[in-house]
């Protein structure tokens, strides 16, 4: 009994150094790309939620911090209601930010932060469309398949940042995204 318990640990120990193998973070001048997409809600009162995406762009200033930008939407269906009178439609964000991330490295699994500041769009039936200075908080983690290739969640709030200063309880005023997505990642 005590040579096949010798044998699994062994093997165990195998695969955990081959996981192990030195993956990290995108460090200093490496630039990462990746695709976003899942689920989001656009608040104007009512919260329809529907799907949402993005693309980010990094580049590694250090093995922690790196610049980000990102272009991204959501899209949320709404239905009539006469009493209220709205038509039928869908209420949609879109925006164009700029700003840090803020990784930790842990092995392959590496989480991360980020805050980002741009211009959003946002209109539908339930509100006039407005364009607006915005700022975005991040939370995600992504999972190095490869060296390159990674896989990850990511959540993003996009607010006003003078509407969250005013109502920090209700995480600010509307109108305002929340979304949760899968994230794609590739190093370059």
């Amino acid at each position: 009994m005590k040579p096949a318990i010798a044998l699994v640990a062994f093997w165990v120990s195998v695969v955990l150094v081959f996981l192990a193998a030195p993956v990290h973070a995108a460090g200093a001048n490496e630039w990462q790309l990746s695709l976003r997409a899942g689920i989001g809600v656009v608040n104007v009162g009512s919260d329809p939620w529907g799907v949402a995406g993005g693309l980010d762009v990094e580049y590694g200033l250090s093995d922690a911090w790196a610049l980000r930008a990102s272009v991204e939407g959501s899209t949320g269906s709404v239905d009539a209601n006469k009493q209220a009178g709205t038509a039928a439609g869908s209420e949609h964000m879109e925006a164009a930010l700029a700003g840090v991330t803020y990784t930790i490295d842990v092995l392959r699994l590496v989480p991360y932060a980020y805050l980002q500041f741009g211009v959003a769009q946002i209109g539908g039936p339930l509100a006039a469309p407005v364009t607006m200075f915005a700022s975005e908080l991040g939370l995600g983690g992504d999972y190095y398949l490869t060296r390159q290739l990674r896989a990850g969640i990511s959540f993003q709030y996009l607010y006003r940042p003078q509407d969250l200063l005013q109502n920090p309880q209700g995480l600010g005023n509307a109108p305002f995204t929340f979304s949760a997505t899968a994230r794609c990642g590739w190093v370059f």
